[in-house]
């Protein structure tokens, strides 16, 4: 889904945030299957988990407002 960039290469500020939130939405599953397989760690992962939807939700709302 991300674009490749160079060292020195310009993005877009849209660009930008669809990177970022590539990364977000990676960070989600990795979250997820933390809190599945070590119940130990549960409730932190479900704590960044939540931090990271949110995450999510400002970058989406960011693009939706640079792009319409």
């Amino acid at each position: 889904m991300a674009e490749t960039y160079k060292r020195g290469e310009v993005m877009t500020p849209v660009e930008a945030l669809k990177l970022a939130l590539a990364k977000e939405e990676a960070s989600i599953n990795l979250y997820k299957r933390l809190a599945y397989e070590h119940k130990a760690i549960q409730d932190l992962a479900n704590d960044l988990l939540n931090e990271e939807f949110e995450h999510k939700s400002l970058i989406e709302k960011k693009i939706r407002e640079l792009t319409t």
